[in-house]
């Protein structure tokens, strides 16, 4: 008889070998990733794991969804810091291939914490049903401390199943805060006050004294104080969220917006999940980056200001203070959004803890200032789960909305778009410094490879009145495939000229991030920021690193001098990736 193996995983890259070679004996192991940031996914199936990946609502949906992925007659669910021992895998073969009517069969779990078996504190009758037949069995439903339950009888096995649960004090806390926020979720009890105060020392005292934890030595005591902490932490986040559905009508939200026009265009990806919801988006931001929200279906008021202007604050945070908000979070990292967020009233305020106006907020987010883990549009989901988990961004896209196709049209004519098929937009330069901007050397040997490889090809050159000091040769300058747009268009023009073009290259950018929304095929050249980061989202694109080590650094100029990170994307390589 054959067997399934199904797990979840979620930045387990420590576990995930162990575990799943001791699943060598199963016909089949499906892995279902939750949105790793580490090597999970990459060892996995390098050892032969089926890998499907879902956004993490709950752990019952996550197993449930594993389940489904599963061919044979029988599953093992396990969990990624598990092992199956020898003896228990030699047991597990010798059940599934014997007729005794059962649909399930429970098996002992011994967890390790810190390092050493945990023989009391009531760890020592942990059974867990986790062989069943596919068609008699499923997890229960609860968001945590789920359980599989089947139709049928269930038997035990005399074999254990090793849990590598807590191998140190950051994991304990890092999963106690996962799991706690899951459970003040699903249950909303009286007397929040008063349990916040007894339960954690009734949990000790019952652990330590009653389940002989004292018997564990140093490790069974620790083990006893966390989890009494544990208690604390879960029913102060009941309480808060108490407060939180309090304040919480989910009527209006306002959103301050980023000012760079890249992050701007990013921050689409969460108006539509956020609309799902409430009832009203009040969207601010700066002028320059108006023509990214105008059209946009899911907004419902926007209002933009110049930020250079110290009274539009105060203006701007007076209108908004009239409609009452709850809720304001805030995209962009500054003092004066953070304050004009605390001059609205608002009673949840929530942005990045680096913000020098953090004080004004009372929800922040610690971002990780390597940007190596990661989007940055998956750090805005994590800002506005902040304020509600009950968003859902799974699937969700950045959304430019554009003009109609009447006025397109005669934007397309005005800049000599009409009839042109082949049209490369190529964006050389940035505001952000030096260390972002590929050599302008390289960008004429490129256009000068591409107008040679093919007659049909016309090159447009995107950029600022500012950006006319960067010289092009002669032999350029006299071409007549080559319209220079720099200092000639608008925002919502070139929205619309860069929808009609075939391919876009340029540095990171924010024209980058409006080629890659319009889903134009980008290939964004990245040096001294992170492709991880700020990458291009569509699947067309491709971001292009040096790789060199010292990259990425974020300095606007090369602290070492080479801008080796540029140079050694040569033109030949851009040329081959097109």
């Amino acid at each position: 008889m054959k067997i399934s193996a199904a797990l979840i995983t979620f930045n387990e890259e420590k576990n995930i070998q162990k575990c799943l070679r001791s699943l060598s004996f199963a016909d089949e192991i499906i892995v279902v990733d939750t949105g790793s940031s580490d090597k999970t996914v990459k060892i996995a199936r390098a050892l032969g794991a089926k890998i499907y990946k879902i956004h993490f609502k709950d752990f019952s949906n996550a197993k449930n969804f594993a389940i489904s992925k599963t061919k044979f007659p029988w599953v093992i669910s396990i969990d990624a810091d598990e092992e199956v021992t020898p003896e228990l895998k030699t047991e597990l073969l010798k059940v599934v291939n014997e007729e005794t009517g059962l649909a399930g069969y429970y098996i002992k779990r011994e967890t390790l914490f810190l390092g050493k078996r945990i023989k009391h504190c009531g760890w020592n009758k942990d059974y867990q049903l986790r062989l069943f037949k596919k068609n008699k069995g499923a997890f229960n439903g609860k968001p945590v401390h789920e359980s599989i339950e089947v139709k049928g009888g269930t038997g035990r096995l005399k074999e254990t199943l090793l849990h590598y649960s807590y191998p140190d004090s950051r994991t304990y806390f890092e999963k106690m805060n996962r799991y706690t926020t899951l459970q003040a979720e699903e249950k909303q009890k009286g007397f929040l006050l008063l349990r916040m105060l007894t339960t954690p020392f009734a949990k000790f005292f019952r652990m330590y004294f009653l389940k002989a934890g004292f018997l564990d030595g140093k490790q069974g005591f620790i083990l006893c104080v966390y989890s009494g902490f544990s208690e604390f932490v879960k029913f102060s986040k009941m309480r808060l969220f108490k407060i939180q559905n309090k304040v919480q009508s989910r009527e209006v939200i306002v959103i301050r917006m980023p000012n760079w026009l890249g992050d701007a265009v990013m921050a689409t990806i969460v108006l539509k999940p956020i609309k799902a919801l409430y009832k009203k988006i009040v969207v601010i931001c700066d002028v320059s980056v108006r023509a990214i929200f105008e059209k946009n279906p899911y907004i419902d008021e926007l209002i933009s200001f110049d930020k250079r202007k110290v009274i539009e604050i105060f203006n701007v945070a007076a209108k908004i203070k009239k409609m009452k908000p709850a809720i304001a979070v805030s995209l962009t990292p500054s003092f004066s959004s953070a304050f004009m967020l605390w001059l609205t009233g608002a009673k949840i305020r929530a942005g990045f803890s680096e913000d020098m106006g953090g004080g004004c907020l009372n929800r922040k987010y610690i971002r990780d200032t390597k940007h190596a883990s990661l989007h940055l549009t998956e750090e805005y989901e994590k800002v506005f789960y902040m304020v509600d988990t009950a968003f859902d961004f799974e699937g969700a896209r950045q959304e430019l909305a554009t003009e109609s196709k009447q006025k397109e049209q005669k934007i397309i004519k005005k800049f000599g778009f009409a009839g042109k098929k082949k049209i490369i937009m190529i964006a050389p330069f940035v505001k952000y410094g030096q260390a972002k901007m590929w050599p302008v050397e390289n960008w004429e040997k490129l256009i000068s490879a591409l107008l040679d490889r093919d007659a049909d090809t016309l090159v447009c050159i995107a950029g600022t009145k500012q950006d006319l000091k960067y010289t092009l040769s002669d032999q350029l300058k006299l071409s007549k495939r080559i319209i220079d747009l720099r200092g000639k268009t608008n925002l919502e023009e070139l929205i619309v000229l860069l929808k009609c073009s075939k391919t876009f290259i340029g540095n990171d950018s924010g024209l980058m991030h409006v080629a890659d929304a319009l889903k134009v095929p980008v290939l964004g050249i990245f040096a001294s920021t992170s492709a991880k980061w700020t990458g291009p989202l569509n699947n067309k694109s491709k971001a292009v690193t040096s790789g060199i080590e010292c990259a990425p650094c974020f300095d606007k100029t090369c602290r070492y001098g080479h801008y080796k990170c540029m140079k050694q994307i040569t033109p030949e390589k851009i040329l081959k990736l097109i």
